[in-house]
């Protein structure tokens, strides 16, 4: 995804974050299963849903979302012909946090998968939901920070504490020093977040990022990899991962609203494509 991610971050922050895990899984797996053949495909730079839509803001400078109904063209387009090319396995990563973005990447993935005879997984959300799996999380942010300081970050949804820290771990040269001069901008629930959001000079960042740490961005980063790597292992090895939950598990209604609203000025867009299409064929 590119996206807005505050004063501090890149707009490919999702993006350097998921190549370094999705390069650092293949030379795993290249290890671990030495008779297989792992093929990374060219990064997607694009997503559905930026951050800046908590605010019902649609168009941002430094976001560049696709649809959702073309992410999820894009990603089954692709799958499809990995597949048609005799591969058995494709796994999916995301770096971008947001449901309606997941949702696509599911449906094509389910998609390719039901009828081309493959498996291809989106990986990451199963890992989002894995109950064990966020619980290593939380031990892991616990090691970094004390409850105190937990609770104050809040939700940390975008360009906050993890997503800094993260960026602080794999491409400091792109993280201003801006960040530990940032107040915190912290909602506990959804609701609380789009209220932040929504407030005149939104800097476009929530929870806090000057709490940011590398330490703790190479510590979450390592756990991703681990559970990337796990599931795949696992699906090649025979596990049914379909049965399996997967993110976005439930949508709160503030977060319906949002994609609601999203998908209105996707409709809107489309219906202005169509229009000219429709202009440009006529004789």
């Amino acid at each position: 995804m590119l996206e807005e991610h505050g004063p501090h971050l890149p707009v490919a922050a999702d993006t350097f974050g998921v190549d370094y895990e999705s390069r650092t899984v293949a030379e795993r797996l290249a290890a671990a299963m030495p008779e297989w053949d792992v093929v990374l495909m060219p990064l997607v730079h694009y997503g559905s849903s930026g951050a800046n839509q908590i605010g019902n803001v649609a168009v941002h400078p430094g976001t560049y979302g696709l649809r959702q109904s073309t992410l999820r063209s894009l990603i089954a387009d692709i799958g499809g012909q990995i597949a048609q090319n005799r591969f058995r396995w494709i796994f999916v990563m995301s770096g971008h946090g947001a449901p309606t973005h997941h949702v696509a990447l599911n449906e094509a993935c389910d998609f390719v998968s039901e009828t081309f005879g493959v498996t291809m997984l989106h990986v990451t959300a199963l890992f989002r939901v894995d109950p064990a799996l966020q619980a290593r999380g939380q031990k892991i942010a616990a090691q970094h920070f004390s409850a105190a300081e937990l609770s104050s970050f809040g939700m940390d949804a975008h360009a906050g504490v993890g997503e800094t820290s993260g960026m602080l771990a794999v491409r400091p040269d792109l993280v201003r020093p801006v960040y530990k001069k940032l107040p915190a901008r912290s909602g506990q629930t959804f609701e609380e977040l789009i209220a932040v959001a929504t407030e005149p000079g939104w800097q476009g960042y929530l929870s806090a990022p000057a709490r940011a740490t590398a330490a703790y961005g190479a510590a979450m980063e390592g756990f991703w990899i681990d559970g990337f790597t796990d599931r795949i292992v696992r699906a090649v090895r025979g596990e049914n991962m379909f049965i399996h939950p997967r993110f976005p598990l439930s949508v709160a209604p503030a977060v319906a609203s949002m994609a609601n609203q999203a998908a209105s000025h996707e409709a809107a867009f489309e219906a202005k494509l169509e229009a000219w299409l429709r202009q440009r064929k006529k004789p």
